[in-house]
């Protein structure tokens, strides 16, 4: 599958199989957004790969849209070490994060594996429960799994997109 086609086939999954992930498509995952670009090459990124029991238990509690997913990566940018633009005091963690994240997602997809990003979580509680540094601060869930057939489908919403003129101005 060429990439047009890998972000194309790419959406939310909602419902996964009761299938656990094997550890080098894990491995495979992570190394993907170890790669991400990152401002300045700083790679504030830590990444939390909640797969226990316990983990997931508590992941499960602190927000519905985990899904019930068989692993979840805790995506987090560590603010004191990203880079800080000197214009306008903007910190990079979360960009960073999220071209991590990304990597990942579509990393997961070319192996079959189906994800969900999620920003819906408390952020305090997510810091307390899974005792995060001070400096890291949690951006985004991202359940994983093998989506289920029959249920794990993408919205209807996931094939609607704003024409290019519509988000494209060429000056």
């Amino acid at each position: 599958m060429n990439f047009y086609e890998l972000a194309q086939n790419r959406y939310s999954a909602r419902k996964y199989q009761n299938k656990k992930i094997e550890d080098e498509k894990i491995t495979k995952i992570l190394e993907a957004g170890r790669l991400a670009p990152t401002a300045v090459n700083f790679q504030p990124q830590r990444i939390y790969v909640l797969k226990s029991e316990e983990a997931l238990k508590k992941i499960n509690e602190i927000t519905p849209y985990a899904f019930q997913a068989p692993l979840v990566m805790l995506v987090c940018g560590n603010v004191k070490e990203a880079w800080t633009n000197p214009h306008n005091s903007r910190n990079s963690a979360e960009m960073d994060a999220s071209i991590v994240a990304t990597h990942m997602m579509l990393q997961a997809k070319e192996l079959g594996i189906d994800s969900c990003w999620v920003c819906y979580f408390n952020t305090e509680q997510v810091k307390k429960e899974f005792n995060l540094a001070e400096n890291e601060e949690p951006y985004l869930l991202m359940p994983m799994g093998y989506s289920d057939e029959k249920l794990g489908l993408p919205s209807p919403r996931h094939s609607q997109r704003k024409p290019l003129d519509e988000t494209v101005k060429y000056l």
